[in-house]
């Protein structure tokens, strides 16, 4: 079958802290490709090298090196495995170039599993956990034990920094890729938890219409609608759905919708232009968490007491209030072009902007402080805190221009790259204003609507600007050395002026790869990090708080193999220093001296054979902190113990996962099978380690079946999430407690025409 694909000219591919060498120029051409399953091509970068090809005339020392042409081509749109990396920076390298930890999860995984959101789709890859807060409104989580910013650590297509504060739709996105650890070189300042980069899906090249029916067994139901085509120079994907959502918690019942599209207008053979846009809408109400507002106090001869948690009650059971409504609207847009100035030398321009609007009534009941008071309600019952915070909104605007190129000195190959980023951070911060009941938690009974209104606004701006270069130095096939440097000029401020945090540090990265064969890389990484520390939580007196930004450093080193394009192994040992924040025991957001992340992680994904696919990982992290203010006693005698050699909280000592698929396809044509699991070690639910909620094991399930019905592919899903109905508890951190959601049934219907 005959097709038209585009020809990528990618010059790069990067290497150290997230940076990259990258260049692309979309240009047509003819080439016989098989069609992936479902009816249109999937495009899927190769290698993005630099190569010396010399005219006759000239002898290969002489040749300068030029941007290598590299064809798109169609794969099976099953695969489990891929061998290039989109995020960030890393856009079209290949998998073995990458000196980082980079998990790759691709549609197909996300389709197997039916994945509705980031938190199912990043629970394939070693190291995630919840933080705080229920997944049941959004995904709010960590890796490594770090928190993932919520507003700096997600990209959209690898650059523009969207607002992860409602469920990030994964209907229109091709994949997801989680690269861990510092990228600030790139990306400025950011935790060193890494970067969720969520790619678009691109117009196709024929005509692609793609219908589902989605439900599931707590009565959510939705449907979906996929439309792709190209037109000449100009190419469109489109993407709708709507969505009643029911996470099978008692009153914890919504909708959401998606609208998006993705835009490529190709109108000369060395200007491509694109253009993403998507408005995400949710509604639902947001379950009650427990929260350990009363604790044991500190003494000399007892400084770290221990708490007594809850018991794991019904994960239906929602002892919140039914008008508890969390309701959230996001605007993303992303513009950018790329144009190749001669066959070495690129330039590309991006601009965007995230918006994000939320209504919320946060809720906890504290299980350690039992009403003792008659006039204030049913005594014997607990403290239930509702809290209200109407009109938040954040807006990102992002900026990027970058110049890249090849050239040769003597025996080498550089690709160079320098750039300019500006990101300007806005936050309309409401207070959020408290009501207290009384329930009972273990039988809850209706609570009466009060209302009440956020009044006192806290307006601040972050200003993220930065100036970077790199060198990727390359001595034949087998030796890689690269080398970065970022020049930042960073504030933040309240919007009215007043400048409450100012620097411009100068941060380095340097490493190395060897491929002593080509389908082996080792490689060694050290980068600095620059990280703005996250706003204050909702359950501290200094909510919303902005402390001074830090500084990280990250050490990894590794192996990567691949034996075939859709298989790679992984093995990473990393060691990270940060900044230590926590809520200490006044309540306060603090900001006190140093953590230290060791581990090891590894994976395994893609095909082990035609019928058998694999993503499997695991990670052994020891995480505590190694500096910090001493134990101390205040004049008033109140006892302040240090948190030096303390665990992490919410960091799980071990975590892994395993998911596979296998297909019958020489029994039944069409049928496939999948199943797994995931573990998450035990945790700690403060920075104090006064309790620990114990790790779990979840299995999962699943079953499809594709077939042609009138001449269109048809695929029918069935998958069970949490097949034994296991208790857990899904999040903590900042002394709160979230248990798991109850087991789950989905199942899919999807057309193609």
């Amino acid at each position: 079958m005959l097709f038209r694909s585009r020809a990528y000219r990618t010059f790069a591919s990067t290497s150290l802290g997230g940076m990259s060498l990258f260049y692309v120029d979309m240009a047509w051409s003819q080439t016989s490709i098989p069609p992936a399953h479902d009816g249109h091509v999937v495009t899927q970068a190769t290698v993005p090298t630099s190569k010396v090809k010399p005219p006759p005339a000239r002898t290969a020392a002489s040749a300068e090196p030029v941007l290598e042409n590299i064809v798109v081509t169609g794969t099976r749109a099953n695969r489990f495995g891929t061998d290039v990396v989109q995020a960030g920076s890393f856009r079209g390298a290949k998998a073995l170039d990458t000196p980082l930890t980079v998990n790759v999860i691709s549609r197909a995984v996300i389709e197997t599993q039916q994945a509705r959101n980031l938190q199912e789709v990043l629970q394939n890859t070693a190291g995630v956990t919840v933080s705080q807060t229920t997944p049941t409104v959004y995904s709010n989580l960590a890796i490594r034990g770090i928190a993932v910013d919520n507003r700096s650590n997600y990209r959209l297509d690898g650059i523009l920094p969207i607002i992860n504060l409602i469920d990030i739709p994964i209907e229109d996105k091709d994949r997801v890729e989680a690269l861990k650890g510092a990228s600030a070189l790139y990306y400025g300042f950011t935790t060193p938890a890494g970067i969720i980069n969520l790619t678009m899906k691109r117009p196709t090249q024929k005509r692609y219409l793609e219908v589902d029916g989605v439900g599931d067994s707590n009565g959510g139901r939705g449907g979906h609608i996929d439309y792709g085509q190209t037109w000449g120079m100009f190419g469109a994907r489109i993407n709708g759905l709507y969505a009643d959502v029911d996470s099978g918690i008692d009153n914890t019942f919504g909708s959401r919708y998606l609208t998006s599209g993705a835009f490529d207008l190709k109108p000369t053979k060395n200007l491509t232009m694109r253009l993403d846009i998507e408005h995400i809408y949710k509604e639902i109400n947001e379950p009650g968490i427990f929260r350990f507002v009363k604790k044991p106090t500190s003494t000399v001869a007892d400084p770290y007491p221990s708490v007594t948690l809850p018991p794991l009650i019904d994960p239906r059971t929602n002892f919140g209030p039914d008008w508890a409504l969390n309701r959230a609207q996001e605007t993303n847009l992303l513009g950018t072009v790329d144009w190749k100035i001669t066959k070495a030398w690129n330039f590309s321009l991006s601009g965007g902007q995230s918006w994000l609007w939320r209504d919320r009534h946060f809720n906890y009941l504290d299980p350690n402080n039992i009403n003792t008071n008659p006039a204030a309600g049913v005594v014997g019952e607990n403290v239930l805190t509702v809290g209200n915070q109407q009109n938040y909104e954040a807006v990102n605007r992002n900026a990027r221009a970058e110049v890249a190129g090849t050239f040769r000195t003597g025996p080498l190959v550089h690709e160079l790259l320098v750039g300019a980023s500006v990101n300007v951070r806005d936050q309309y911060n409401p207070s959020t204003v408290n009501q207290t009941f009384t329930q009972d938690y273990l039988d809850p009974h209706p609570i009466d609507e009060v209302t009440y209104k956020s009044s006192v606004f806290t307006n601040t701006r972050i200003n993220d600007k930065g100036l970077y270069a790199f060198d990727r130095i390359k001595f034949r096939e087998w030796l890689q050395l690269l080398g970065g440097i970022r020049k930042s000029d960073y504030t933040e401020e309240m919007i009215n002026g007043a400048r409450t945090f100012h620097a411009t540090p100068i941060t380095y990265s340097y490493g190395g790869i060897i491929k002593p064969i080509k389908w082996m890389s080792l490689y060694g990484t050290y980068i600095e990090g620059l990280e703005s520390t996250p706003g204050a939580p909702t359950t501290a007196v200094n909510y919303g708080q902005q402390l001074p930004a830090a500084k990280s450093q990250q050490e990894e080193g590794g192996i990567k193999i691949q034996p075939t394009k859709n298989l790679l192994f992984q093995v990473a040992y990393f060691v990270i220093n940060r900044a230590s924040t926590y809520v200490n025991g006044a309540n306060m957001y603090v900001e006190d001296g140093r953590l230290r992340y060791r581990g090891f992680e590894f994976s395994l994904t893609g095909d082990l054979t035609d019928d058998l696919s694999i993503y499997a990982s695991g990670q052994a992290l020891n995480a505590k902190q190694i500096s910090g203010a001493p134990s101390s006693i205040s004049a008033s005698g109140v006892y302040t113990p240090t948190v030096v050699g303390r665990w992490v909280e919410n960091t799980p000592k071990y975590t892994a996962s395993v998911s596979l698929n296998y297909k019958m396809d020489r029994v039944i044509p069409g049928l496939s099978f999948n199943g797994g699991f995931v573990y998450i070690g035990r945790r700690a639910i403060d920075a104090l380690n006064q309790a620990w909620i114990p790790g779990y094991v979840l299995f999962n399930m699943g079953t499809s079946y594709h077939r042609m019905v009138s001449g269109h592919e048809m695929t029918f899903r069935v998958n069970a999430d949490n097949i034994t109905g296991k208790r857990y508890w899904a999040s903590t951190g900042a002394d709160l407690l979230a248990e798991g959601a109850p087991q789950v049934v989905k199942f899919s219907v999807a057309m193609k025409y």
